[in-house]
């Protein structure tokens, strides 16, 4: 059975390889290492592959009683932000917490020195 692609399907393939894209730049940059980069191209992979057969997911769907892919994949998409969220937060957290031990200690050395 041949399905017609949607506009929207057509736009989030564009961006999955957009995505796949980036992450193979920073991977050639050296920003990320192999294991990021098999991780992106698996979740951007598996973003592709969702967008262009969205009715794989009925199943699920059903067993999650889902109205639509669309809403679980905004499901999904909420609780990635929502713990990415958290992470930066905690993350700025502990950088603030090193900077402030590293401007205090300079500065009691300064201030030992004078």
């Amino acid at each position: 059975m041949v399905e017609t692609l949607l506009g929207i399907q057509i736009l989030a393939g564009l961006f999955a390889c957009f995505m796949l894209y980036v992450a193979f730049v920073h991977f050639k940059q050296r920003n990320i290492d192999r294991f990021e980069m098999l991780f992106w191209a698996g979740v951007w992979g598996a973003f592709l592959y969702f967008a262009l057969f969205p009715r794989v997911l009925d199943p699920l769907l059903a067993r999650l009683f889902v109205a639509r892919s669309m809403d679980l994949l905004f499901i999904i998409a909420f609780m990635i932000l929502a713990y990415l969220g958290f992470q930066n937060h905690v993350g700025i957290k502990w950088v603030q917490r090193q900077i402030e031990t590293m401007v205090r200690s300079k500065t009691l050395k300064n201030a030992h020195q004078k």
